[in-house]
């Protein structure tokens, strides 16, 4: 069969194995475009909540005289959530997961089009809210936030049935890890769909805590094992977990996650009074630490075994995440809205898993030996004193008879640590974006060491499909 116009384009444009460094569209179509946007965003998000925090506090408590102000709404908590989970962080997931999908799944590599449209919707929609948040308006923060969820849930909803033609040819994928590839990724959709939705029904406390179950609780839960899982059992070889096992651990971590929305809904209907249900917050990340056979993680580790230091400080923050849930859920969940666990879920566990995972695929695009990779000690430090910052609010806000000083400077100071963290990856981006590109190759080192085997170009396989 003849190749059509479009495939002898495709073929053209990616003959080289390295980028060209006078050519300006070098990024386009890449994870980089992504990775920007989040780097961006993220310093952006620090101002945010620094804004709501410590300048503007008119937007979370009554301040205001003589009017009604957001003190009693969801839509502050959501606008700071969203930011994370459906801004940034996620441009940072999509755009690892537009890199390595097609050379896991064989499948021919997304239009850099749609990549295009994706960081486009996910920056706008940040930057709408932000500017809500940041003008001090309440009713301009409600429609400008309105306007930017809605773009934030559209870059999802447009993956929907890439997603769905992804996992219906997943037998041809050589990822090993099973259902925890793809299942993140079926979940995108109804994440977009309910992202739009919370903020119009923002005055429901049961669809509110239903949103906050799905999105942390259970979306990133699962997208970030399933990160931490592919660094440790399938970047660096070490076998955590059969295939058997793989199956049968994402199906117990689906099971409990069920049972967690299903409880902690039934009690915010009113089905259920006792509010300790919370705290099956805890029980999916137990599940997913321990069936990851932390023995053997740690075995290699001692073994000098070669591993991302990031990556593995994620993973023991699982453990302490799950702690601080059973806690918060048993004794003040109702009362703070799990705030602190979900807190070092999404920020301490997913963020520094996301990072990790970033810093290596870039570094596996340059081809850089394992043995001469540099850890981000700043982005370590920096993120591990703002989680434990968390740790002491929390231990201040829930300990019953435990006056903690300096409370408001402990806040201060975490917020500095996260913008610190935010700047770093920013800075670290632009290095790599200006002054980096000349050592990259189009397909990362792991994978072209895998397909050498096959004497196929990964990224030509079910080139056509794309015609």
């Amino acid at each position: 069969m003849s190749e059509g116009p479009s495939h002898t384009r495709f073929r053209d444009r990616f003959s080289l194995k390295q980028r060209n460094p006078d050519s300006y569209t070098w990024a386009a179509g890449s994870y980089i475009d992504l990775f920007i946007a989040a780097a961006v965003t993220q310093v952006l998000f620090g101002i945010s909540l620094y804004w709501i925090l410590f300048v503007d506090t008119t937007l979370v408590t009554d301040r205001l005289p003589g009017g009604a102000t957001l003190d009693a709404s969801n839509l502050p908590m959501l606008a700071i959530g969203m930011l994370a989970g459906v801004g940034w962080m996620m441009a940072i997931a999509l755009g690892i997961g537009f890199d390595i999908t097609p050379l896991n799944f064989k499948t021919a590599p997304f239009d850099e089009s749609l990549i295009s449209i994706v960081a486009a919707l996910n920056i706008g929609g940040q930057a709408l809210i932000m500017v809500g948040i940041v003008s001090g308006d309440p009713q301009l923060f409600q429609n400008l936030g309105l306007m930017g969820v809605t773009l934030l849930g559209m870059q999802l909803i447009i993956l929907g049935p890439l997603t769905v033609k992804i996992v219906r040819g997943r037998a041809q994928s050589k990822d090993d890890l099973g259902p925890w590839s793809y299942g993140a990724g079926v979940g995108l959709p109804i994440i977009g769909v309910m992202s739009m939705m919370v903020w119009l029904l923002a005055e429901s406390e049961q669809f509110v805590e239903l949103y906050w179950t799905i999105l942390i609780d259970s979306f990133w839960g699962m997208l970030a094992f399933g990160t931490i899982l592919g660094h440790f059992q399938s970047r660096l070889g070490w076998k955590l977990m059969k295939p058997e096992r793989m199956h049968m651990a994402f199906k117990g971590f689906i099971a409990l996650c069920i049972l967690h929305i299903c409880l902690v809904y039934a009690n915010q209907t009113g089905y259920i009074v006792d509010d300790r249900v919370n705290a099956t917050f805890s029980l999916p990340i137990l599940w997913i630490f321990f069936v990851s056979r932390p023995d053997r993680i740690w075995k290699n580790f001692r073994a000098g075994g070669s591993c991302s230091t990031q990556m593995l400080f994620a993973y023991c923050w699982l453990l302490v995440t799950a702690i601080v849930g059973l806690y918060e859920g048993t004794y003040h969940g109702e009362e703070t809205g799990m705030f602190y666990a979900r807190f070092m879920l999404l920020l301490g566990v997913s963020t520094q898993t996301l990072t990790a995972a970033g810093d290596w695929l870039h570094d596996d695009h340059k081809h850089k030996p394992v043995e001469e990779r540099r850890e981000p000690w700043l982005n370590i430090i920096a993120m591990n004193l703002a989680m434990a910052g968390v740790i002491y609010l929390f231990l201040g806000s829930t300990v019953e008879g435990l006056s903690l000083p300096a409370i408001e400077t402990v806040t201060l100071l975490t917020v500095a640590m996260l913008i610190v963290v935010y700047l770093e990856f920013l800075i670290w981006m632009l290095r790599e974006t200006l002054f980096g590109y000349t050592e990259w190759h189009r397909i990362p080192m792991f994978y072209a060491d895998v397909d050498s085997q096959e004497g196929d170009d990964p990224y030509e396989i079910g080139a056509t499909e794309s015609e």
